[in-house]
């Protein structure tokens, strides 16, 4: 409900502030030249959208452990069609001290399993005041992007994790009330930077983020010393995982950058399940860090390369053991209609399926742009390694934007590895995705 009044508070404002903006004739625009610089100042307010439409063509592999949990001998199809229909509005007010912003989304989609459905969703809408220079505070949704990592970010400890499909697509926040505090000065020690936040966890607000009432705090302390940006951040809760992390990027060069991230999440807890259905939990504390570089060349060739090393990740055996009970709990139904085993594995589904569930991976992404002269169109290839058990993910692209506000997307992602592999486990052996986007 709440999100509600803040959209109309935003069209409220919108409607009123732009009722005056047309009322001149074209005619009043030519004969009269003495007018105020007031008059052609930046609007106070401005309104955008994003609406696209995705094709999906997922290539189904039948013998996958992944897709015999999910559907048993249930489907017969060897191709998964699903198509979307997405509207992003994104709304902006700003009067002296005070901005109010909101992106909203609205997903239509139709797919085999689920037929039509609908998503509706407030990404972002938060109030924020800026009384000087050095002070801001918000309050309401947003997302905090911490962390320097591009695919991965182990210290994003107030924002949900990145879509490794696409690692630039927008994320939602969480509601949260934070500030700024941004000194600059002469020296090695050009800026500091002091970012408090605080996140209410209740049934109403980031229930997602656990299941009892409670208040997560944190902050960021960021410094750009020796031409070199460095943040030390923090996440201290009753029933999370108290989290320590670090940052950093400096460009050795104007078209070479490093980065860095690494996280300390104290006495986690790993769920772990083995080939015959017990579960037992293990507390540790985990390690996570990246290394990474961006690389852009003479010709335009863009390479961003990371390793990632996921200490909340499962090993090849533990993995190996999730599987196996897939494959037994499959037999048992086959033999007896049983689903003990299979309901048992899609328990921890939530654990062993996610992103990135083991531990080591690289990541590579090519892109050049306007290839043999061809103006707005770029080509690019992704990779993912896993390097625990070398099976991969690849991903060719062409991006193509013919008009100023039009945007044509070809990608195929294609997945690779020996069974008993997480790439070479999983549902959809390729797919096919065909979008296109309009701004305006």
């Amino acid at each position: 409900m709440k999100q509600v009044f803040f959209i109309l508070a935003i069209l409220v404002m919108v409607l009123f502030f732009n009722d005056g903006a047309f009322s001149q004739t074209t005619d009043d625009i030519l004969l009269d030249l003495d007018f105020n610089v007031e008059e052609v100042a930046k609007k106070p307010y401005s309104i955008n959208a994003n609406i696209e439409t995705k094709e999906t063509i997922r290539f189904l592999d039948r013998d996958a452990l992944l897709f015999k949990q999910k559907y048993l001998d249930k489907k017969s199809e060897d191709v998964a069609w699903q198509t979307d229909l997405d509207l992003t509005i994104e709304a902006q007010y700003q009067k002296d001290s005070f901005k109010l912003y909101g992106r909203f989304n609205g997903l239509f989609y139709y797919n085999d399993d689920e037929n039509f459905e609908s998503q509706r969703k407030a990404e972002e809408a938060y109030v924020s005041f800026q009384p000087s220079f050095s002070w801001a505070f918000d309050v309401g949704k947003k997302v905090h992007k911490w962390g320097k990592g591009y695919a991965f970010s182990p210290s994003a400890f107030f924002s949900r994790p990145k879509d490794l499909d696409d690692p630039d697509a927008t994320l939602e926040g969480y509601y949260s009330l934070s500030a700024d505090y941004i000194k600059s000065m002469e020296g090695a020690l050009q800026t500091i930077a002091i970012t408090p936040v605080l996140m209410p966890v209740t049934r109403d607000l980031n229930h997602d983020l656990g299941p009892k009432d409670e208040l997560i705090w944190g902050g960021k302390f960021y410094f750009f010393a020796f031409d070199t940006d460095i943040d030390f951040m923090f996440l201290i809760s009753d029933n999370m995982d108290d989290r320590f992390g670090i940052d950093f990027s400096k460009n050795l060069s104007p078209s070479f950058e490093i980065h860095g991230d690494a996280a300390l999440v104290k006495d986690y807890h790993q769920y772990i399940i083995d080939e015959y259905g017990n579960t037992s939990e293990q507390e540790y504390t985990a390690f996570n860090f990246l290394l990474g570089l961006r690389y852009l060349s003479s010709r335009d060739t863009t390479y961003i390369f990371e390793y990632y090393r996921n200490g909340q990740g499962y090993s090849a055996r533990e993995y190996d053991n999730y599987l196996s009970l897939i494959e037994r709990g499959f037999d048992q139904y086959l033999n007896t209609s049983s689903q003990t085993l299979i309901s048992q594995s899609k328990t921890m589904s939530v654990y062993y399926n996610q992103q990135a569930a083991m531990r080591d991976y690289l990541y590579l992404k090519v892109s050049q742009k306007d290839p043999f002269d061809l103006l707005y169109f770029v080509p690019a290839i992704t990779l993912i390694y896993n390097m625990t058990d070398q099976s991969a993910s690849i991903t060719p692209q062409i991006t193509y934007s013919p008009l100023t506000n039009l945007t044509l997307d070809l990608k195929t992602g294609l997945l690779l590895g020996e069974s008993r592999t997480e790439y070479g486990e999983k549902i959809n052996k390729a797919k096919i995705v065909l979008s296109i986007q309009y701004y305006f």
